[in-house]
C-alpha cells in the first residue's frame, strides 16, 4: 500500500510539472538581468529536464538488517526452528561431508559464548542445539542508480526542482553455526553458511537551486530540500551447501510443512522515510538547450527497516544531462 502511494504520487509530480512546462512555454519571455546577460549570452530560464546517472554509495547502518540476528525481523534461527529444515540441513552438512575441516580456529571466545547460549536456552544433552557467530558487519554494495529531473528556473541563478531516482542495493556475509547432530561427537564444530539481502529505494527529492557563476559557460550549483523514500525488501536468504532458505515468514502461524500445499503469503516489508539533503557540483552549459551537470549529494535520511529506522547519511554521485524540453 505504501508503495503504491508512493508511485502514485511520482507521477503525478512529474505530470504536472510536464503540463505546468508546457504551458509556460506557450508565452515564455527572457527575464534575466543586465548583469546576468554579462554573464552569459544564454538565456537559461523556464523549464528544464534532465536525466540522472550515477552511484550510490548506501550508509551500512541499515545492511545489519539483513545480518540474520535473531532480534532482527527476519533471523536465522527461524529456518532452524523449523525441524524439516533442520532435518534437510543436517542431511546436507553429512551427505555432502562438507565443513569438515576442523584446523579451522573459532573466535577465542567461542566456547564461554556457546556454553552461555547453552545455559540461557537450557539445552541437554543430546537434544538438537545450534550457536550461530553472525557476520561482524554487513555492508551495502556500491550500486547504479538513475533517475528523472525536472526544474523551473525563475532566472539564471535561482529555480525550484523535483526528481525522483531509483536504486536496488544488495548485501552478503558469511556466518558460522554449531550444530551438534552433525558430527555425531560430544565436541562442536563450526560450519559456514552464507547470507545475502536485497533492497530496492525509490525516492523524491523537491528543493531549491541556486547558482554561482565561475566562468562565461560554468557555475557552481548548490541545491537543498526535502527528502522522501520508499524502501522494499527484495530478498533476505541464507545458503548452507547446496540448499537455500529464504528467512522472510510468509507462512504465517502455520510454518511450513513438506508435502501440505500450504498457502504462502507476498509480504511487505519496509515503508516510507524521510529526511533533508543537499547537493553540489559544477554546471557546464553547452548552450541554451543543453547543459551537463556532475554533482555529488548528501542525505541525512531515515528508512522504515524495523529496527533500523535512525536517521543516517547517504552518498550519491552523479552526471546529469539537462535540456529545454520545449
Amino acid at each position: 500500500m505504501h508503495r503504491q502511494y508512493f508511485f502514485k504520487s511520482q507521477i503525478l509530480i512529474m505530470i504536472f510539472m510536464l503540463l505546468a512546462a508546457f504551458a509556460q512555454s506557450q508565452n515564455r519571455t527572457p527575464q534575466f538581468t543586465e548583469n546576468e546577460r554579462n554573464w552569459s549570452e544564454y538565456d537559461l530560464t523556464g523549464w528544464r529536464f534532465g536525466i540522472n546517472i550515477g552511484m550510490y554509495f548506501a550508509n551500512n547502518y541499515s545492511a545489519q538488517y539483513y545480518s540474520g540476528e535473531r532480534f532482527n525481523e527476519n533471523n536465522i534461527e527461524y529456518v532452524l526452528n523449523n525441524k524439516y529444515w533442520y532435518e534437510e540441513i543436517v542431511q546436507e552438512l553429512n551427505s555432502n561431508r562438507i565443513y569438515n575441516n576442523f584446523d579451522w580456529l573459532p573466535p577465542p571466545d567461542y566456547t564461554p559464548n556457546f556454553n552461555q547460549w547453552l545455559a540461557e536456552y537450557d539445552v541437554q544433552q543430546g537434544e538438537k542445539a545450534w550457536w550461530i557467530y553472525y557476520p561482524v558487519e554487513m555492508k551495502y554494495d556500491a550500486a547504479i542508480s538513475p533517475g528523472f529531473y525536472v526544474k523551473y528556473n525563475f532566472n539564471n541563478t535561482t529555480g525550484v526542482f523535483a526528481q525522483t531516482n531509483y536504486v536496488e542495493l544488495k548485501t552478503s556475509g558469511a556466518f558460522q553455526m554449531t550444530i551438534d547432530t552433525v558430527t555425531y561427537t560430544s565436541e562442536p564444530g563450526f560450519r559456514t553458511g552464507f547470507i545475502r539481502g536485497k533492497e530496492r529505494r525509490s525516492t523524491i527529492d523537491i528543493g531549491i537551486s541556486k547558482f554561482y557563476r565561475t566562468g562565461t559557460f560554468t557555475s557552481i550549483f548548490i541545491e537543498t530540500g526535502l527528502h522522501m523514500n520508499s524502501t522494499k525488501v527484495l530478498e533476505s536468504r541464507i545458503q548452507i551447501g547446496r540448499r537455500e532458505y529464504n528467512l522472510v515468514n510468509n507462512y504465517s502461524s502455520g510454518g511450513y510443512v513438506p508435502n501440505s500445499n500450504g498457502t504462502t503469503y507476498e509480504i511487505y516489508q519496509g515503508g516510507i522515510g524521510f529526511g533533508i539533503f543537499l547537493n553540489g557540483g559544477l554546471k557546464f552549459i553547452l548552450n541554451e538547450q543543453v547543459s551537463i551537470d556532475p554533482g555529488f549529494s548528501v542525505y541525512y535520511k531515515n528508512l522504515k527497516l524495523e529496527g533500523y529506522s535512525d536517521f543516517k547519511p547517504d552518498i550519491y554521485a552523479y552526471v546529469r544531462l539537462i535540456f529545454d524540453l520545449f
